[in-house]
């Protein structure tokens, strides 16, 4: 086994007032079906779903995803607390074999199963502590963990990320930059939702 792949489908996403983002419609789909196809697409194995607010719904909007043999949805109770939750049900659930994981957001409907496997092997091919991709200078998604660094993931609390464990590890970081940026929208807010339906009417 390799790199397993850990999609973060928890959370509230408070600022879009009421709306769970993830559910939000795209191309048919709910936002998130796209991410969870995208990983599945990807040479990731197995895949780590983790649910928590509203958890039945989103597994209702992936359909025939949510059954995959290579899908294994946890859920997170502690959720309301923050992110780092998510991020230690994930690391709990991860095989004991699996030489790292690549997380990836469930508000990333562009994300493409392309990008996934390049960051996920360009770990593997190098042995760095972590491997993401680089646009305008700044990091991007996903993020691959070696196993070694999924222990100081492991010690995050609240609503913190793992951007912290990046910056101390940015210099061994591999680093692979992209010329295109569409992977790279996430639906922080109703706004970022109205220029992902502008970008795909144009």
């Amino acid at each position: 086994m390799a790199i397993a792949g850990v999609i973060l489908a928890a959370g509230e996403g408070s600022r879009f007032r009421g709306r769970n983002k993830l559910l939000l419609p795209f191309r048919g789909r709910a936002v998130v079906y796209h991410v969870v196809r995208a990983a599945l697409g990807s040479r990731l194995e197995p895949i780590i779903l983790v649910i928590g607010h509203e958890g039945e719904k989103i597994l209702a909007a992936l359909a025939e995803l949510a059954s995959h043999p290579r899908i294994r949805v946890v859920e997170n109770p502690d959720w309301p607390s923050g992110r780092a939750s998510s991020v230690k049900t994930a690391i709990e659930a991860l095989p004991k074999e699996a030489r790292g994981a690549l997380f990836l957001q469930g508000d990333m409907p562009l994300m493409t199963a392309q990008l996934i496997d390049s960051v996920a092997e360009g770990l593997l091919r190098t042995g760095a502590p972590l491997c993401f991709p680089l646009y305008n200078g700044e990091k991007g998604h996903p993020v691959a963990f070696s196993r070694e660094l999924l222990r100081e993931l492991a010690t995050l609390t609240g609503d913190q990320s793992g951007w912290g464990v990046v910056k101390r590890h940015w210099a061994e970081a591999v680093k692979l930059p992209l010329r295109d940026g569409a992977t790279q929208l996430d639906l922080d807010t109703p706004e970022d939702y109205a220029w992902l339906l502008e970008l795909e009417r144009r």
